[in-house]
């Protein structure tokens, strides 16, 4: 025990430093807080004129979210199921009932993911088999509950963190009323709600043309099927609504399961909720719940991963490499990046083995075989491989490489619309995130990342973290350094720390680094509770408040994204979702024009329009991710605007949804290669203008878009002009190094 004097000054510095960094964090949100009180009163002198609430507009919400409320439901009784089928239900016995129940929704949500992957493989995306999947795992549940329902009854109080449980619930009632709201965001309009879309129309797992994302493994996804299967009766607003909220249930199933894991190691109720509450208020984890992305997905399994494998290291238990095997099969089928998790488990294993060579405790115990060790370790890691496999044997066949479109130059594959140039684009992409990758830099990456990060900035991590982990790092030192952390905590802080390195040396986004975030946050809070009780109730309270202090502090972030967005109408159903959409995507309303307007065997060419394919309902062709790849090659191989307009209708396009603002603007344009001369620049510039501008039919157009109609094509010699309408076309000066765009 301290003595007081040393007590004092120990909270007097922590709380200096806990303070200097929640300010310090503050200061530099340039790009949200400054903005928050105007975001804030427009919301509310939105809500006051109204009209707020529509009957049908919040019955669509409230139906989504109560078809992705029966499935969460669906999930825990087949993972319940699963874990008695597998005999090792018993590993969960002595887990707090909320993180038991989470556990057994996250296996049955990777199982019902992989039965929806076969059932999409045999083309029977139908409503009765998705309801009647629903019915079965409805009555699983049921059967869970009447033999558990006495300990499920056992839920914790919160009257001992009534702070933190109250930012818990506002942070996560915001990142729900995000989600209902109609998706906007880049990667749910390209794939995650836009594949499962096709699927659904399709009757099952179809090749989406020139959609590269179609060959990533699709775990997440699956989930969204499944909703917007059983959404569609009821139209297609709640089929969204539902295919978004059971993206978002991810995220209270990892807050909760890391309270559980929290609570596992012996930490009380208040300490747990912090540390659920310090994973909760990530303005990422947030921003990934609100917007149907599924990282948190990838988190959640991570964590299991990591529980398991500490877990099987302590107790030797067998029954824990089951647990890695479901767990890492689940993480897998999320995304390819749960590979790199599985390096320092094996490196785990490993090492494990070679510590079985040393007598046992226990006189009585028979002594461990190192090569057994071994074997049912990697095994385990093994069977996780081959539980995902089923994505990555169909990526193999489709274009001859089970990690495409990834690592062509490992295993290079091939598909429609990619090719080698695209490839390598595509792995120089993800290296603009973070830092230039010195040694200073990778060093001070936990500071940067945790105080200058900043949302859609690719130099500064394209995210929000906040500071609660530098608060606690020191007392994850002094804990590390004394070996008061358990050995759990301790194998949690190594693989996160392995996982952390790969993060350095791949692409810096701040989500890639979520799957770190629980097990680092847990050992943090162990540690900072271990400070606490060795140091006297003093310092604990301090460090509790200083972790609810960032935790608000975020909090203030998260309100400010989510009052800058203004979901709460829509949802409510006093906003349309058309004026909705249209005021959060300023190209929205071509996508009406295209969908209500054209004819149905229209085929728009999407250029630098974000490769939006989920709002649009007619034929299209567009580039993945790099939005204008055909036309530039199109471009250096015609020789004048006739075969170039001829190429594309033989392609068979007939309309052009172009942002011609960056596309025709010398200093911005993709089109301009720095490696040619200034003159061939401005000829391939004047082509594209031509393209767009001569003898074509303007829809549509503005300072930003145009929807513009090609011209009939005779042949590859001669073109049907239709009349332009100049007094609606902008006209492009590329006289010099800048353009302007002049009505």
């Amino acid at each position: 025990m301290h003595s007081r004097a040393g007590q004092g000054t120990l909270v007097a510095g922590w709380t200096a430093w806990g303070l200097s960094l929640v300010t310090i964090f503050l200061l530099n949100r340039h790009y949200d807080l400054p903005y928050l009180p105007a975001w804030l009163r427009a919301q509310f002198v939105a809500l006051a004129i109204g009209p707020s609430i529509g009957t049908r507009g919040l019955c669509e919400s409230l139906g989504g979210l109560l078809i992705a409320g029966v499935m969460v439901l669906a999930w825990w009784g087949f993972g319940d199921f699963i874990l008695r089928v597998l005999r090792v239900s018993q590993t969960t016995a002595a887990a707090p009932p909320l993180g038991a129940f989470s556990l057994r929704c996250l296996y049955g949500a990777g199982a019902w993911s992989t039965i929806w992957f076969f059932l999409g493989v045999a083309h029977l995306y139908r409503a009765p088999i998705a309801i009647a999947a629903l019915i079965i795992g409805i009555a699983l549940a049921a059967r869970s509950w009447l033999r558990d329902r006495g300990r499920l009854a056992r839920l914790p109080s919160a009257r001992r963190a009534p702070v933190a449980l109250a930012l818990l619930i506002l942070v996560q009632t915001l990142a729900l009323v995000a989600a209902l709201a109609p998706p906007t965001a880049n990667d749910t309009l390209l794939y995650h709600l836009a594949l499962p879309k096709a699927y659904v129309a399709a009757g099952g797992m179809v090749d989406v043309p020139d959609n590269m994302a179609s060959f990533y493994p699709l775990g997440g996804e699956m989930q969204s099927v499944w909703a917007m299967l059983l959404g569609h009766a009821w139209g297609a607003r709640v089929a969204e609504a539902a295919a978004t909220s059971a993206l978002f249930a991810f995220a209270p199933l990892l807050v909760l399961t890391a309270y559980g894991w929290a609570r596992e190691h012996g930490l009380d109720e208040h300490w747990a909720s912090i540390n659920a509450l310090t994973i909760a208020s990530i303005p990422t984890v947030y921003w990934v719940a609100a917007n149907g992305y599924v990282d948190l997905a990838l988190t959640a399994y991570t964590l299991l991963a990591v529980r398991a494998a500490g877990r099987w290291w302590t107790t030797h238990e067998p029954a824990w490499l089951m647990h890695l095997a479901l767990a890492m099969g689940c993480a897998l089928s999320i995304k390819l990046s749960a590979a790199l998790l599985s390096l320092p488990l094996a490196l785990l294993i490993f090492v494990r083995a070679l510590g079985d060579q040393r007598a046992p405790e226990d006189r009585d115990a028979r002594p461990r075989s190192p090569a057994r060790s071994a074997i049912a370790g990697f095994l385990a890691l093994a069977i996780g491989v081959a539980l995902a496999s089923p994505w990555y044997v169909r990526n193999w066949i489709r274009s001859g490489s089970p990690v495409f479109p990834f690592f062509p130059g490992l295993w290079p594959g091939e598909a429609p619309g990619w090719d080698v140039e695209r490839a390598r684009l595509y792995e120089s992409l993800f290296l603009i995130y973070g830092r230039p990758g010195t040694l200073v830099d990778d060093l001070l990456a936990p500071v940067l990342v945790s105080l200058t990060a900043q949302p859609e900035l690719p130099h500064y991590y394209d995210g929000v973290l906040g500071v609660a982990f530098l608060i606690g790092l020191p007392a994850l030192a002094w804990a590390l350094w004394s070996r008061r952390l358990k050995v759990e905590l301790r194998i949690a802080c190594l693989i996160s720390f392995a996982m952390y390195v790969f993060w350095l040396f791949s692409s810096q986004q701040l989500r890639y680094l979520l799957p770190v975030a629980p097990a680092l946050a847990t050992a943090i809070t162990a540690s900072a509770a271990a400070a606490g009780e060795r140091a006297g109730p003093n310092l604990c309270r301090t460090l509790r408040w200083l972790f609810v202090a960032a935790a608000a502090a975020n909090a203030l972030v998260i309100v400010g994204w989510f009052a800058e967005v203004a979901p709460i109408r829509v949802v409510l159903g006093g906003e349309p979702r058309t004026e909705y959409l249209s005021r959060r995507l300023d190209y929205y309303r071509y996508y009406e024009i295209i969908n209500r307007e054209l004819p149905p065997n229209a085929n728009v060419w999407l250029i630098d329009m974000r490769r939006d394919t989920y709002h649009v309902e007619r034929p299209y062709f567009a580039d993945f991710i790099f939005e204008d790849y055909t036309l530039r090659q199109w471009l250096r191989e015609a020789h004048d605007v006739n075969r170039l307009r001829a190429r594309a209708r033989a392609a068979g396009i007939t309309h052009v949804l172009v942002r011609h603002d960056i596309l025709l603007d010398y200093a911005r344009s993709p089109i301009v290669n720095d490696a040619l001369p200034h003159e061939q620049n401005l000829a391939q510039l004047r082509l594209a203008a031509a393209f767009f501008m001569e003898g074509t039919r303007l829809i549509r157009g503005d300072a930003k878009y145009w929807l513009i109609e090609l011209p009939q094509t005779r042949d590859m010699d001669g073109v049907d002009f239709m009349p332009t309408n100049r007094s609606v076309l902008f006209g492009a000066d590329f006289s010099g190094g800048t353009s302007g765009l002049d009505p």
